[in-house]
């Protein structure tokens, strides 16, 4: 009798560490898992997360958040602010779509109450080969439409974490040039 090796089929990782803090919907901010006895990965609260970048047509420019990055506070040892999409995580809900989360995103963030129509969905990505969320992106149309909201990054408390954030508006090659990979992804997929 021939001796098979049965390859197992259980995809399950271990659980290596929940933090305390948690989401709105009451799952731990953050999971570090590991899988297949070795490779080590990241699982952020709620689902997983959206990005967007607003385009004017009439001005042939494209709108981006200039805001704090902590992260790269530690790693650069001061302050750091970058241009990047905006985004934000899927945590609002069952009955909702990933258009209708972005376009709440889109008025909180940037201040313009966009339509459905406008929202143009340009594919998704995971968001790090170390993190088990999947990122859904958009190009949202604001030709024509006047921003009647204030946005988070307009708050006048100067403790707030938004303080100091700005959308930038860029052309297409200073988009392409300026190392977000969030917002290349959604040009090269929308163009």
């Amino acid at each position: 009798m021939e001796n098979k090796s049965i390859k197992s089929t259980d995809y399950t990782a271990e659980i290596m560490y929940k933090s305390k803090g948690k989401t709105p919907n009451g799952d731990p901010f953050m999971t570090v898992k590991m899988a297949r006895n070795y490779y080590i990965y990241a699982e952020r609260g709620g689902q997983d997360s959206i990005a967007f970048i607003l385009f004017d047509a009439d001005t042939r420019k494209y709108g981006l958040i200039l805001e704090s990055k902590p992260p790269m506070d530690e790693r650069m040892r001061k302050e750091v602010k970058m241009t990047t999409a905006f985004g934000g995580s899927i945590d609002m809900g069952e009955n909702v779509t990933y258009k209708d989360i972005c376009q709440t995103e889109v008025k909180e963030e940037s201040g313009y109450v966009v339509p459905l129509e406008n929202i143009h969905f340009t594919g998704e990505t995971l968001v790090s080969t170390q993190m088990s969320q999947m990122c859904h992106t958009y190009l949202v149309d604001v030709t024509g439409i006047q921003k009647t909201e204030v946005a988070e990054y307009e708050t006048k408390d100067k403790n707030d974490e938004f303080n100091g954030n700005e959308v930038r508006w860029l052309n297409y090659d200073e988009v392409m040039k300026n190392n977000d990979w969030k917002s290349i992804f959604i040009l090269s997929r929308y163009n």
